[in-house]
Formats: structure tokens, C-alpha cells, sequence
């Protein structure tokens, strides 16, 4: 899709979920290149790690945007991608579920919930495309840091945050736990290639601690499966935040999956 169709898109799909909120403006801000997969079952797919703000002032928030495109449209189930927005310790503070689309389409959204909190801030979303026999998992690009503060949002950074990430991107290796468990950021999943078993979050009672991929992202091996998984359009499922041994239970972690289908992204 050219620049000039992508933001037409964008502000169509402003408008909608602005309509259909009623509370809030809506828009991106913040957003990584496209990270096209290869040839998957016949079809192409890009998808794009965003940071969205919405509202403005003291009522500010961001969420991660996840923006799927497949080069034609495709079969129900085809294209999924879960929304995931990180603190700059690499820790993960928002996530969607992974939804998949539900029609036949080329292209759809899928948003985690916002967050106030004061911060810096950035997505890395995931991609999931089912290759006839399961799917085929890929990490997407890491958006450009965004700052939020009392007074709004605005694109920022500064040189420690960015050591940090600097460091977690640099990783080879995970740290492993007691149980023979990896653990760590899922930014280093960048460089390793896959996520670790345990990945850093901050549970809703604002406590740091682990989340288990596997219940983060359930592994599915058929479209039905897939399907099944989703909730409705904003549902809420809740996983433990563990210790680092991946045993003591230190709080939630709140998956909620927010999604718009788009039908004109030809």
C-alpha cells in the first residue's frame, strides 16, 4: 500500500473507532516499518508494531496497534496478530489477545488497552499466518519510542532508556531459571529468535514480574482452534504474573482484544 492510501486508511479507520468510542480521539503516532513475511500458503502479509495516543492533557493514554495487510483478501483465520505495548525496561504493560480475522478480508486492526501511567513507551507486535497445516509465527518490528506525560504525548527518548534496549536487543541467550526455563524481555526475542518460556511484565497491580508465553499466545494448530480461542470484541482473559521460577503467582496480567476489520484496504 502506498503512503497516500495508508494514511487515507488511518484516518477512515479513525473516524469509526472515534464514532464508536464517543469519548476520545484517536490516532497514530508512532509507527514501526512494515515487516513483510514471506510467500505463506499463497498469500503475503505485512504487519506493523504501532503506538496510538488517545485523548490529550492529563486524560492521555497509549496503546500498541497492531495494522495486518495481506496482499489479496483471504480465507476466515488466515491472519492473526497480537498487540503488545512495552515500558522501556522491556517489560511487557498491555497486550491484546491474538485475534484472527473473522471474514474475509485483506486487512484489520487489533489494539491493546491504553495506559496513563507517565513513561516511555513502545510496541512490538506479533504476526500469526496459518500455513495449511498450523501457523507460522513471526515478531514484527519495534516502534519508534513515545513519551507520555501530564501534558500529552510526543515522540522521545533519551539515552539511558535507550542503552537499555540497546542491551536487550544485543542479547544472544536468555537467562535460564531453576526449573530450565528461559526467561527475560520478548524485545530479545529480536536478535535470539524466539520469545522466552517467562517474559518480563508488570501485572495490573503494578508489581514486575513474568508472564508464560504459552498463556499469552496459546499455540493453535487449526483454524477452528484459532477461532475458538477469541473472545468478542473487547473481551478480557486474565493469566498469573509469576515469579522468575515461573511457580509463585504475584498478581494478573489482563489480555484484552480490541479489533476493527477493514474492507477497502485495496
Amino acid at each position: 500500500m502506498n503512503n497516500k492510501k495508508y494514511k487515507k486508511l488511518k484516518i477512515l479507520l479513525t473516524f469509526v473507532l472515534s464514532t464508536m468510542m464517543m469519548t476520545t480521539t484517536v490516532f497514530a503516532d508512532t509507527a514501526s516499518d512494515p515487516y513483510q513475511t514471506p510467500t505463506i500458503n499463497g498469500y503475503k502479509y505485512t504487519f506493523t508494531s504501532e503506538v496510538w495516543e488517545r485523548g490529550s492533557g492529563s486524560s492521555a493514554t497509549v496503546e500498541a496497534v497492531a495494522f495486518v495487510k495481506a496482499d489479496q483478501v483471504v480465507p476466515v483465520g488466515y491472519m492473526g496478530a497480537n498487540a503488545r505495548l512495552y515500558n522501556l525496561s522491556g517489560s511487557l504493560v498491555r497486550a491484546s489477545g491474538t485475534f484472527y480475522n473473522t471474514s474475509t478480508v485483506s486487512a484489520f486492526y487489533v489494539y491493546s488497552t491504553g495506559i496513563s501511567t507517565s513513561g516511555q513507551y513502545y510496541a512490538q507486535n506479533t504476526g500469526s499466518f496459518y500455513n495449511g497445516s498450523g501457523y507460522t509465527n513471526f515478531t514484527g518490528y519495534k516502534s519508534p519510542n513515545q513519551t507520555l506525560s501530564s501534558s500529552g504525548t510526543k515522540s522521545a527518548s533519551t539515552a539511558g532508556a535507550e542503552k537499555v534496549l540497546e542491551d536487550l536487543i544485543s542479547k544472544n541467550e536468555y537467562d535460564i531459571n531453576e526449573n530450565g526455563e528461559t526467561y527475560g524481555s520478548a524485545l530479545s526475542s529480536y536478535t535470539i529468535g524466539i520469545e522466552p518460556d517467562l517474559i518480563a511484565a508488570v501485572g495490573t497491580n503494578g508489581v514486575n514480574g513474568y508472564v508464560k508465553a504459552a498463556e499469552l499466545t496459546p499455540e493453535v494448530s487449526t483454524i477452528e482452534e484459532a477461532l475458538a480461542l477469541m473472545g468478542e470484541n473487547g473481551s478480557v482473559r486474565t493469566i498469573p504474573l509469576y515469579d522468575v521460577n515461573g511457580t509463585a503467582i504475584l498478581g494478573q496480567f489482563d489480555i484484552v482484544t480490541n479489533y476493527e476489520l477493514v474492507t477497502d484496504a485495496e
